[in-house]
């Protein structure tokens, strides 16, 4: 009995780990210079020498849907403004932390981009703007100068765009089902290893 009570924590352990890997986390390329990491994204761009600090700049980048961004956050350092707050172990060139949108935040937009500057010269890039999945709410992100001078971290700024995303509390990921099923069939075969004892 144990011995298949030890295979089945193995395979819910497994699904567990796999259903926190679907979360998108997105190195920016190039990455032999400046090297930024953020999750849960879908996409990543980058730029030299610039500062992405307005709605006109996220709309060349992501303009696809035809959609004005607006902008709902801006920080300098760790902290909150508007919808968006960063807690970060340092502010230079070597940065690990954490984002969080609000939630009030995904019922006026739909889409969601969070670009981070490290200053000009010195090496590239200079700009990162992810597209974040829709619906979440906070995750990681780091930041690492590699090689080159210059390159400490400036900002990150929040930007919305499009029609709300409906978020419905109650609806369970693929991932989690799938797990849900693991448990339960891990638990039929325990029941029945016990009863035919």
């Amino acid at each position: 009995m144990l011995n298949s009570l030890g295979k089945c924590l193995v395979l819910a352990l497994a699904c567990a780990c796999s259903s926190l890997a679907v979360a998108g986390e997105i190195t920016c390329l190039p990455d032999n210079q400046r090297v930024a990491t953020l999750n849960d994204a879908i996409e990543c761009k980058t730029l030299n020498s610039v500062n992405l600090h307005s709605p006109a700049q996220i709309d060349a980048l992501y303009d696809d849907l035809g959609d004005a961004w607006v902008k709902e956050g801006e920080l300098t350092s760790a902290g909150s403004n508007d919808l968006f707050t960063i807690t970060a172990d340092s502010w230079g060139i070597d940065v690990e932390g954490h984002w969080y949108i609000s939630g009030a935040f995904w019922q006026t937009y739909g889409r969601a981009v969070i670009t981070m500057h490290v200053g000009q010269g010195g090496g590239n890039p200079d700009a990162f703007a992810w597209l974040i999945t829709p619906g979440t709410l906070a995750g990681d992100f780091s930041y690492q100068r590699v090689a080159g001078s210059g390159g400490g971290l400036s900002n990150l700024f929040l930007f919305g765009s499009g029609k709300p995303v409906s978020v419905d509390p109650h609806e369970v990921s693929e991932s989690s089902i799938a797990f849900l099923l693991l448990i339960g069939l891990c638990s039929l075969v325990i029941s029945r290893r016990r009863s035919s004892v």
